[in-house]
């Protein structure tokens, strides 16, 4: 059954083979304002948790096929954070010991008391999330938590701070971003806190893939397949089984591509070029891109279907400009990596120059800033790198930025035409009859696109709702 759509919500996955009881529970859980969404069975419950990241889960223990303490074993490799309620009519010591042991939460004898559900859930959610807040505390003291990722400010932790929650999962992740802000980074970062950073991590960029090969890239082909095609060869996709396949750039895929990718993320197998025997595989997706993809699928060259699969859950990486304070950290570290690769020894900088770094806004961003940090290196006078020694765009820029955090990262290439204080001539006119609430929510969709001039992160962070929801509200309001 589809879950009940709430953005802020608490979610929880109910899975039982017993049909009544789950439907029983819905209603329990659904009037206390939770959003649900329910599973017949532990194969069914673990394909739901590549597409969706619950707040807990209450599990059955006598299933058929896919027994309730195996799907608790698995459950439990790929998100241990997860609280899981165990619900059993066995109420042997024994069961409720081993459940226990394996890692449950709690458990919940059959039948299942309403009060009793609600307690024990809204515990378990109330401490998943304290946890993740002290791992969080624990990673703002002791450093950022995601070694290959330097920052520092307010824009950074906030995107820590969702990472965090998401790597340990197995939910498909869009990451968003310009180029050079290191999409791919945050991508093993993900990867590497996550139950599968033992299996390969295998990256591709599309858009570095001519259109006639993406396929065999992605699938691999047979010998004999097409011309050229002297041998097997493996696409990513089987490189990456058991492991995370990171599609870089995935906007730059053809629309037929796009096509047989949404079936493989369905359904988790296919087909080599030029063969026949089906192939299945166990893999964890996650995609970025520097193009905004809900207007490419409004310009039709980007399927809405593929979309939605891909953006179960969004991360924004912000723009070196955004980062207020990274840029000074983020320098001193590429220099001593680079004065130690080219056997010099230690690296400082003069005022000016930090101040001249600090000012610049970087369009390269933190690929620019590391090229900078190369040249400046290699010219430098004894180790000390001055504002003479900085890329000639850098020098010369004499508009300092003010140094102050901004509220919210923007997030150029991905806005939306800037609303004004009347209602803008291209939204449709507010749905009559449709009452004050939804009077109201569109009302608070214009003022936050005002207020962010159009900035879809922004918006989103203002309301707190995830980007796909505000699309749909959107195209709900009339508003192009």
């Amino acid at each position: 059954m589809a879950p009940k759509e709430t953005d802020d919500a608490p979610k929880v996955l109910v899975v039982d083979d017993d049909r009544a009881q789950t439907r029983l529970l819905e209603h329990y859980l659904e009037t206390a304002d939770y959003s649900v969404e329910t599973f017949t069975s532990g194969e069914q419950c673990l394909d739901g948790l590549a597409r969706t990241l619950p707040d807990a889960i209450l599990l059955d223990l006598n299933m058929p096929g896919l027994g309730g303490m195996e799907t608790l074993h698995r459950i439990q490799a790929q998100n241990p954070r997860l609280p899981v309620v165990i619900l059993t009519s066995d109420t042997e010591v024994s069961t409720v010991v081993t459940a226990m042991q394996g890692g449950a939460f709690d458990y919940l004898a059959k039948p299942v008391s309403p009060t009793r559900v609600l307690t024990v859930l809204r515990n378990a959610v109330k401490q998943a999330r304290m946890e993740l807040k002290l791992a969080q505390l624990e990673r703002d003291i002791g450093g950022s938590g995601f070694d290959a990722i330097i920052g520092q400010s307010t824009a950074m932790k906030r995107l820590f701070r969702e990472m965090e929650r998401v790597a340990p999962s197995d939910v498909t992740v869009l990451i968003h971003g310009e180029s050079g802000t290191g999409k791919e980074l945050v991508a093993q970062a993900l990867h590497t806190y996550s139950g599968r950073r033992d299996k390969p991590f295998v990256a591709l960029n599309c858009a570095a893939i001519p259109e006639t090969l993406q396929e065999s890239e992605l699938f691999g082909h047979e010998r004999g397949a097409f011309t050229g095609a002297a041998s097997r060869r493996i696409g990513r996709f089987e490189q990456a089984d058991g492991g995370t396949l990171f599609l870089d750039e995935v906007g730059e895929l053809s629309p037929s591509l796009q096509a047989k990718l949404l079936r493989v993320i369905q359904e988790r197998r296919f087909h080599r070029v030029g063969g026949s025997q089906e192939i299945k595989v166990d893999v964890r997706l996650l995609a970025a891109t520097h193009r905004e993809l809900s207007a490419e699928v409004e310009a039709g060259r980007f399927r809405e279907d593929l979309f939605y699969r891909l953006a179960v859950f969004e991360l924004d990486v912000p723009p070196l400009k955004d980062r207020v304070g990274d840029v000074t950290h983020l320098a001193r570290h590429f220099a001593a990596g680079l004065a130690k690769k080219y056997g010099g020894g230690e690296v400082s900088f003069t005022p000016q120059a930090l101040a001249a770094l600090e000012a610049y806004d970087w369009p390269g961003n933190v690929r620019q800033l590391q090229n900078a940090m190369e040249r400046a290196t290699v010219v430098a006078r004894d180790g000390r790198i001055e504002r003479a020694d900085l890329p000639r765009a850098v020098r010369e820029n004499s508009q300092r930025r003010p140094h102050h955090e901004p509220t919210m990262p923007s997030d150029a290439g991905q806005r939306v035409p800037q609303h004004h204080a009347a209602p803008p001539r291209h939204a449709a006119p507010p749905p009559s009859g449709g009452g004050s609430l939804a009077d109201l929510e569109r009302q608070a969709i214009i003022d936050a696109l005002e207020q962010s001039n159009g900035n879809v992160s922004e918006v989103c962070r203002a309301l707190s709702i995830p980007r796909t929801t505000l699309y749909r509200k959107l195209k709900k309001y009339g508003m192009r």
